[in-house]
Order: structure tokens, then C-alpha cells, then sequence
């Protein structure tokens, strides 16, 4: 993208060379300038806002691996992507772990995106993706699905960090 000041410099630049310019064009070239300065400016903002939430997810993330935290199941929904400033949680077996690393999975429209901010333990169990499984109550689950939930366990607690457990 170009600075509004690259803009007023071409413009600036433009109008030298032809001259005066006439009156029309000053004033159809000046709102542009502005317009295309605008919006770089809101880009540059946007895109600073982007990186200093995800850098306090992170220090947040950071924190939690360091002092892990007992959280309650409303608690833990706070954590389920929709703020950018929280890293990205998930629990199985309530055990919480970060899975800011797999946002494109389980953050906001990812395929597991159920999960998040949840204990999902029935769900990983029963390899549903329904929302009235997303939960950790896993009365009634066979031992064939209760062996699927360990895997998962494995697999995901293996991967990402830690940061506590549900009360």
C-alpha cells in the first residue's frame, strides 16, 4: 500500500508537470488522496491492533504455563476465541490446554471450533462435532469411545501446553 504522503507527492508531482492545473482537477484529486490515505492509515491501525492482541494472548498463554489456573466452566468460555487478547482453550479430561497454535482448527468457523472454551471430552469421545456433545459429562460412554477420548488425550496434550484444569 502507499502513504497518503507518496499519494500527495504523486498528485503534487502530476500537477507540477502539467502546468496549472485546472481548478476540476484539484478537486477531484485532492478527496482521492484522502480516501486512499484513509485507508491505509485504518489498515496500519487494524493490523497493530492484530498483532498487540495476539502478543498479550501470548504473554496471558505464557502466564498460565508458568501458574496454572483452576478454571470454572464459565471461566474457560472466555477463552474460546472471540477475544483476540485470550489465547485460544480448550479441556479434555479437565485438563486445559492452549490451542492457540491450532486456531485454524478449533478457533471462531474452524471445523472444532465447537470445542473451544469448553471441556469437550463426550465430543472428542464420541468423535461428534454436535453441539449438545461438546460438554464433559461422559456417563454412559462405552470403553471403546472412553479408549478414543485417551488418544485424543495423548495426542493433544502432547502438542500443546498446559495452562490448568476445571474445577
Amino acid at each position: 500500500g502507499s502513504s497518503a504522503m507518496e499519494v500527495a507527492s504523486s498528485v503534487a508531482w502530476a500537477l507540477e508537470s502539467l502546468g496549472q492545473p485546472p481548478s476540476w482537477l484539484l478537486v477531484l484529486a485532492t478527496p482521492v488522496a484522502l480516501l486512499f490515505g484513509y485507508r491505509w492509515l485504518q489498515r496500519r491501525l487494524a493490523a497493530m491492533d492484530e498483532a498487540s492482541a495476539r502478543a498479550e494472548a501470548a504473554a496471558l498463554s505464557t502466564k498460565l504455563q508458568k501458574n496454572p489456573k483452576t478454571f470454572t466452566k464459565d471461566e474457560l468460555l472466555a477463552y474460546n476465541g472471540m477475544d483476540r487478547r485470550k489465547p485460544l482453550l480448550l479441556a479434555l479430561k479437565g485438563r486445559v490446554i492452549d490451542v492457540s497454535a491450532g486456531a485454524d482448527f478449533y478457533g471462531p468457523g474452524g471445523p472444532y471450533g465447537i470445542f473451544a472454551g469448553k471441556d469437550a471430552s463426550k465430543g472428542f469421545a464420541m468423535m461428534s462435532l454436535k453441539e449438545e456433545d461438546a460438554h464433559s459429562d461422559l456417563t454412559g460412554v462405552d470403553d471403546d469411545h472412553l479408549k478414543i477420548l485417551d488418544d485424543w488425550y495423548s495426542k493433544l496434550t502432547g502438542k500443546y501446553p498446559t495452562v490448568g484444569h476445571v474445577a
